[in-house]
């Protein structure tokens, strides 16, 4: 598990966090669907243990020391 300290505005939520992690396009593409306003279905996002499907979305809220976890989901045959 890669773990990184981030430091964001005040007021930042989830779609800020992630728009400052993805650097490329090509990572973009693989968390957001085409509409950048959508995750993928393979990702799941928590925020301190829960998923943010049963917070407030990508409109989040992140405070100090709030833990953040993206997930992938991969399969295979």
């Amino acid at each position: 598990m890669d773990e990184k300290e981030i430091r964001l505005k005040t007021g930042a939520t989830i779609v800020d966090l992630l728009n400052s992690l993805c650097k490329t396009e090509e990572l973009r593409k693989s968390i957001f669907s085409s509409n950048n306003r959508n995750l993928r279905p393979n990702v799941s996002i928590r925020k301190n243990g829960r998923f943010i499907v049963h917070l407030n979305w990508l409109d989040t809220e992140l405070e100090a020391g709030d833990r953040v976890e993206i997930l992938t989901l991969h399969c295979g045959g």
